[in-house]
């Protein structure tokens, strides 16, 4: 099994040490995880440690180390989203939507933006901002595609229509789509993508990886008994593996 998007840095929460990464991998191993990601967000790049991360690499025997990066997709950003997507010789890129008209929509103490926009507004800005991410080539994995969902702030009117077009760009694109389980650990309660989104993703041939987003080492693979019921159910039965950006693939 893998767990291919979380953070040791995290928000600047200690540092990438051999020892921060080793009891990361530890927690993995436990929890059966194969192979593990670092993705740190990309405005924490300079606190990467490449060379406490290749030791680690070569230390840990059962759970194979990964580097990847979590890059902010923000429209008109596309200098920094370059330079940062090939700073270090990562295994692959994460694209994320965090921001829409460059203000936060999941961080817990600045939810001002729900109160600008009426919310049906806000989702079209937001999915519009998924779609470019997905069809810009620049990431190898969309990662928690239905973000804006986090605070259960949902529009009166049916999103359907909306998650299919996206659903259409993301295929169209070819990325593989990031099943996160860091929405159990959020007012939402529920992995990214809903299972309605995934289904549509299934159905399009989309392909994924399992993650926690953790940000702390017990949270590696946390909640994965849930996101193992839902691919499953949906259709699920391998995930993409990346080494160099290449891709491969693991049974479920």
């Amino acid at each position: 099994m893998i767990d291919y998007h979380l953070h040791v840095v995290a928000h600047g929460d200690r540092p990438m040490t051999v020892e921060n990464i080793l009891q990361y991998c530890e927690v993995a191993h436990e929890r059966g995880i194969r192979q593990m990601g670092i993705t740190e967000h990309d405005r924490y790049l300079d606190d990467i440690d490449l060379a406490a991360f290749q030791e680690a690499r070569e230390l840990s025997q059962d759970v194979e180390l990964r580097l990847g990066i979590e890059i902010d997709f923000v429209p008109g950003q596309e200098e920094r989203m370059d330079r940062d997507a090939t700073a270090l010789p990562y295994d692959y890129v994460i694209g994320s939507v965090h921001r829409v008209d460059n203000e936060e929509v999941d961080h817990p103490d600045h939810l001002e933006i729900y109160e600008k926009w009426e919310t049906y507004d806000l989702y079209e800005a937001y999915y519009r901002n998924v779609r470019e991410a997905a069809l810009s080539g620049r990431f190898e994995i969309l990662g928690h595609p239905d973000l804006i969902k986090i605070f259960r702030k949902f529009p009166d009117r049916d999103i359907t229509p909306m998650l299919e077009e996206t659903a259409d760009a993301i295929a169209e694109s070819g990325i593989v789509v990031d099943v996160n389980a860091a929405g159990l650990r959020k007012p939402i309660g529920e992995i990214y993508p809903s299972k309605d989104f995934l289904q549509m993703l299934h159905r399009r041939g989309v392909p994924i990886i399992l993650s926690s987003d953790a940000h702390a080492a017990d949270q590696v693979a946390a909640g994965y008994d849930k996101s193992l019921k839902l691919v499953h159910d949906v259709g699920y039965r391998e995930v993409v593996t990346f080494k160099d950006r290449e891709r491969g693939a693991l049974s479920l």
